[in-house]
């Protein structure tokens, strides 16, 4: 893989959190099957994610053949990511690292936050340990170049529970498995990019 540059690393981060953030509408779920993000899948695949890429156009492909697909999709991220603890991956630091680790962890976390200024929407109570916040975060690392912080924040902060998570997701039974894809994805692309 070749090193992404600032740009390039924003617009990945934000598209994984549009991904991971929420389920897809019927028009985002359109656009995918419309090829509006084939160039974007060629860059992933021209940088070594061929595997991922071809596995997430796989599960698009397949939902062409669905009604009311988005309506699945939305059902498979409900239970990949909103029910209980239990039966779902919940997508949280906290659930994920052992109690000793978790004020070092958020004290790390909230140092971030409030370097960018970054506040929760508290219109939608969501807590500071969430992925979306994390994939923000790196965003937001990689605007103001900051690599020291960010291969800090993968390494120390999100792949220490992000592996767990994985595992987890892994294991949710879905009738696709499409946003399964997008987790190994995230988490080679975080892998990779830290290398670099």
């Amino acid at each position: 893989m070749m090193p992404f540059s600032r740009e390039e690393r924003q617009f990945v981060y934000t598209w994984l959190s549009n991904m991971l953030g929420h389920e897809l509408s019927a028009s985002q779920l359109a656009q995918y099957q419309q090829g509006l993000f084939d160039d974007f899948f060629a860059f992933l695949t021209e940088q070594g994610f061929q595997a991922q890429v071809e596995g997430i156009q796989q599960q698009l492909q397949q939902l062409k053949t669905v009604e009311l697909a988005h309506l699945e999709l939305a059902a498979d991220y409900t239970q990949l990511f909103l029910l209980d603890g239990s039966s779902s991956a919940l997508p949280y630091a906290s659930v994920y690292l052992p109690e000793a680790q978790l004020t070092c962890h958020f004290t790390f976390l909230e140092a971030l936050l409030v370097r960018f200024q970054l506040q929760l929407n508290r219109d939608k109570p969501e807590p500071s340990d969430h992925l979306c916040v994390y994939l923000e975060l790196l965003r937001q690392l990689a605007e103001v170049d900051d690599m020291k912080t960010y291969r800090q924040l993968i390494q120390d902060a999100l792949l220490p529970w992000l592996l767990p998570f994985n595992d987890k997701v892994q294991r949710v039974k879905t009738r696709t498995t499409f946003y399964q894809q997008v987790v190994v994805l995230l988490i080679l692309l975080l892998q990779a990019d830290c290398q670099n």
